[in-house]
C-alpha cells in the first residue's frame, strides 16, 4: 500500500527561506515580493497603479446597488496583494460593495508555507487568519471561497494560467499582473495570456505590473492596453501600467445555447420554491449579494425531502479520469467545507468533520483509489491499508481504502435552517406552487388555482417535484427511492469515530442512535419505510464492517426508525443548474441540429427570462448544492462564475434538448414524476 510519503501529480511550491525570513521559490529561483517592503511594493504597484482606493470609494455612486468589483490577478503567491486589496475595500468601499478576486497559481504554497510567509504581516493579521482558515489543498482547478459573510470572494485558479483564465466567466476590472518576472517565467508571459486578459476584461479595465519588459509591454500594447511607464518600487527602475483602450472581439463560444443571459431585476427580489438544500443554497447566496429572497417550500418545515435525513454525509465519489462530475464534486466538496465553516461560526455544532472512509470493495475500485491518492494531495485524501484505517475508525476494519480528513457528517435539516438565517430570506412553508404563469415583466405563481405572488426572478429548487410545472416538463429528472434506517447505539457500537463507507455508509453516534443507509430502488414509488429495506441496510454493514454489526449486540439491535424519499437525478448523473428556455421555440430554431450537429447558429436561444433551475442533485446533494446556488446567484447577479465555462456547459439544463436534436429523437413527451 501506498503512504503519505508517496509523491503527487499535484505540486505545491518549493521554497527556500532568506536571512530575512522571506520565501523564495525554488521552481523559479526568483522572490515572492520586495525585499525592500513586500506590503508597500504591493500597494504602490497594484493598489495605487489600479486607483482601487478611488475606484472602491466611488462604487456607491452605481446606477445598481451592491456593485460588484471584481480583480484578476496572474500569480497568488503568499496571497499579499489579495489581503491588502481586502483590507483597502473594507477601508474605502460603501457596504453594500462586493469584491471577487480571482487569482490564478501555478504551484501553491502549502498551508504551512503559507502560515509562514503571512506571518511577515502583523497588520493584516486578522485577514490572514481567515485566509488559513479556509485555505485548500494544491487541487488542480477552481476554488472559491468566501469571507466577510459573502462581502468577500476568492476564486483562486490552480494550474498553468494560459490554461486555467480562459476558462473563467467573468469581467475584470483591474488586472494585477505578478508572476514571477518575465526573465524567470517566460512560460506565462506569453501572447495568449495578453489576449485572454484583454477577452476577460471589463470596458475601461485597468491593469498594473512590476514589470517594464519589453515582451510585456509589446503583449499588452497588441492587445489593445496602453502602456504607462512610471518609476517602479525601491530598486526598480520602472514598472508599467495602463487601461484597456479597446474592447477585443470576443472568441465565439462553442454553442449559442451556452452563452449566459442577462437577466436585470430592479428590485433586486428573487423566489426559490424549494426548502430543501437546494433552493436554501441559493437563497443564501443570492441574499448575500443583497437581494432579498422568498423561499416557498409546500411541507410545514424546510428539508422534510431528501434533505432530510437525520445524518447526511460528506461523501466525494471521485473518478480518477477527471470526468466534468468528477471536476464538480471535488470542487463542491472544497466549498461545501467552506461554506459549512462560516456557518459554524454562528451556528456551533453544525459540522462533525470526523473524517470519512470509503472502502475498496474491488479490485477496480482499488485501482481508482491508487490513481486518486497519486493525483491528490494527502490533505484531501489518503489511502490507507486497512490497521491504519481502524485506528481513525475505532472499530476494526478489514479492507484498504480512502481516508478523506476533513469531511464527515452533518445534519441537512440544521444546515438548510442556518442557510436561511439570513436578515435577506423570508421563509413561507405549507405552500405549494403548481402553476407559473409568465406576465409582461414578471411571473405569476399560483397556489391551488390562486394567484399567490408575483416575482421577477424564480428559481425552482423542488427536486423531482420541478417537472410537475410545464414549462420544466421536458426535463429528465427522475427518482430513485432510498432509505435510512436509524439503530440504537451501544457502548461498543459507539466507539466508532469516523463515518465508513463500503456498499452504504454507516455513521459515528449522534443522539443515541447510527444513521446506516442507504438503499436504491429504481422501481418503487412507495415511500413508507419498510422492514426490508431496514434489513437491506444492516446487510450491508455485515457485509462491509462486520465489526459494527457485531457492536450492536451480536445482531440483537434496536431499530429506532428510518426515513425513505427520492433523489431526484438525471441521465448523465449531473444536475440541472442555469436559465430555462422556451422548449417549443428552441425546437424548431435548433431543428437543423437534426441534420447536422455542428451546424452554426448565430442567435442566441430565447429563454424564459428570469426562470431557472438547481435540481438533479441525485445523493451528492450535501457537495453540489451548495455551489449550484453559488453558480445561479452569480449567474443571476452578473458575477464572475465559482466554475469554469465548460463546467457551466455541462450543467446547463439545454444539454438535453441540444442531445435529442443531435441524435434527431422524436419530440419527447413531457415527463412526469411519479
Amino acid at each position: 500500500m501506498p503512504n503519505s510519503s508517496s509523491t503527487h501529480a499535484t505540486m505545491n511550491a518549493t521554497l527556500e527561506w532568506d536571512d530575512n525570513g522571506q520565501p523564495v521559490s525554488s521552481q523559479f529561483d526568483d522572490v515572492y515580493f520586495s525585499k525592500v517592503s513586500g506590503i508597500e511594493e504591493t500597494r504602490y504597484v497594484f493598489l495605487d497603479h489600479n486607483k482601487l482606493q478611488e475606484r472602491f470609494s466611488q462604487l456607491h455612486r452605481a446606477k445598481t446597488p451592491n456593485q460588484t468589483f471584481v480583480i484578476g490577478e496572474t500569480g497568488f503567491g503568499t496571497g499579499l496583494n489579495f489581503l491588502c486589496a481586502w483590507q483597502l475595500f473594507e477601508q474605502h468601499a460603501p457596504a453594500t460593495g462586493q469584491l471577487h478576486f480571482i487569482s490564478t497559481e501555478k504551484y501553491p504554497l502549502s498551508t504551512r508555507d503559507l502560515k509562514k510567509a503571512l506571518s511577515l504581516w502583523p497588520e493584516l493579521a486578522t485577514y490572514s487568519h481567515l485566509l488559513l482558515e479556509a485555505y485548500m489543498p494544491a487541487c488542480q482547478g477552481f476554488h472559491h471561497l468566501i469571507f466577510a459573510e459573502g462581502r468577500i470572494r476568492l476564486t483562486l485558479l490552480v494550474g498553468d494560467a494560459l490554461n486555467t483564465l480562459p476558462g473563467i466567466e467573468a469581467k475584470v476590472n483591474a488586472w494585477f499582473l505578478d508572476g514571477f518576472a518575465p526573465s524567470k517565467n517566460p512560460g506565462m508571459w506569453q501572447p495568449g495570456l495578453f489576449r485572454t486578459l484583454a477577452e476577460k476584461s471589463a470596458e475601461n479595465a485597468t491593469y498594473a505590473t512590476f514589470t517594464a519588459a519589453r515582451m510585456v509591454r509589446n503583449g499588452l500594447q497588441q492587445a489593445g492596453f496602453s502602456i504607462e511607464k512610471t518609476p517602479g518600487f525601491g530598486r526598480k527602475r520602472h514598472m508599467i501600467c495602463g487601461q484597456l483602450q479597446q474592447m477585443p472581439e470576443q472568441a465565439v463560444p462553442q454553442a449559442v445555447w451556452n452563452q449566459i443571459p442577462s437577466h436585470h431585476s430592479p428590485d433586486r427580489s428573487a423566489v426559490v420554491i424549494g426548502g430543501g438544500l437546494a433552493g436554501t443554497s441559493c437563497a443564501r447566496s443570492l441574499a448575500e449579494r443583497g437581494w432579498k429572497v422568498t423561499l416557498l417550500e409546500r411541507h410545514p418545515q424546510l428539508a422534510t425531502e431528501a434533505s432530510g435525513n437525520p445524518q447526511g454525509i460528506l461523501y466525494a465519489k471521485l473518478s480518477a479520469n477527471n470526468t466534468p462530475l468528477s471536476q464538480l464534486v471535488l470542487q463542491g466538496y472544497s466549498f461545501t467545507l467552506n461554506r459549512l465553516r462560516q456557518l459554524e461560526k454562528q451556528h456551533p455544532g453544525l459540522q462533525h468533520p470526523c473524517g470519512v472512509i470509503q472502502l475498496c470493495t474491488s479490485e477496480s475500485i482499488t485501482r481508482r483509489y491508487q490513481q486518486l491518492h497519486y493525483q491528490l494531495p494527502d490533505e484531501v485524501l489518503q489511502l490507507l491499508n486497512k490497521k491504519q484505517l481502524s485506528s481513525i475508525a475505532g472499530l476494526p476494519i478489514e479492507h484498504n481504502g480512502l481516508y478523506f480528513p476533513e469531511a464527515g457528517w452533518v445534519s441537512p435539516p440544521s444546515v438548510c435552517q442556518a442557510l436561511v438565517d439570513h436578515p435577506h430570506i423570508t421563509v413561507k412553508t405549507g405552500v405549494a406552487i403548481d402553476e407559473l404563469i409568465k406576465t409582461t415583466n414578471n411571473w405569476l405563481l399560483k397556489s391551488q388555482e390562486q394567484p399567490f405572488m408575483t416575482a421577477n426572478t424564480v428559481i425552482i429548487a423542488g427536486g423531482l417535484s420541478s417537472i410537475q410545472l410545464p414549462q420544466l416538463s421536458h426535463l429528465p429528472i427522475k427518482g430513485i427511492r432510498g432509505q435510512v434506517t436509524r439503530v440504537k447505539a451501544t457502548e461498543h457500537s459507539s466507539k466508532l469515530g469516523s463515518v465508513v463507507c463500503g456498499e452504504g455508509y454507516v455513521a459515528p453516534a449522534w443522539q443515541q442512535a447510527h444513521t446506516l443507509g442507504a438503499t436504491f430502488d429504481f422501481h418503487s414509488d412507495d415511500l413508507s419505510v419498510s422492514d426490508a429495506d431496514h434489513e437491506r441496510n444492516l446487510t450491508m454493514q455485515s457485509a462491509w464492517l462486520p465489526s459494527f454489526t457485531q457492536a450492536l449486540d451480536e445482531g440483537r439491535c434496536q431499530i429506532e426508525g428510518g426515513k425513505a424519499g427520492f433523489r431526484s437525478t438525471t441521465p448523465d448523473y449531473l444536475p440541472l443548474v442555469g436559465p430555462i428556455v422556451d422548449r417549443k421555440v428552441f425546437l424548431n430554431d435548433f431543428a437543423p441540429l437534426r441534420k447536422n450537429r455542428k451546424h452554426p447558429f448565430s442567435k442566441a436561444p430565447e429563454f424564459l427570462s428570469g426562470l431557472y433551475i438547481t435540481a438533479g442533485h441525485g445523493s451528492r446533494g450535501l457537495i453540489t448544492c451548495p455551489l449550484a446556488g453559488e453558480i445561479l446567484a452569480a449567474m443571476i447577479n452578473g458575477d464572475p462564475s465559482p466554475v469554469p465555462q465548460d463546467i457551466l456547459a455541462h450543467l446547463n439544463p439545454v444539454r438535453y434538448l441540444v442531445r435529442g436534436l443531435s441524435r434527431n429523437e422524436p419530440p419527447a413527451t413531457t415527463t412526469q414524476p411519479k
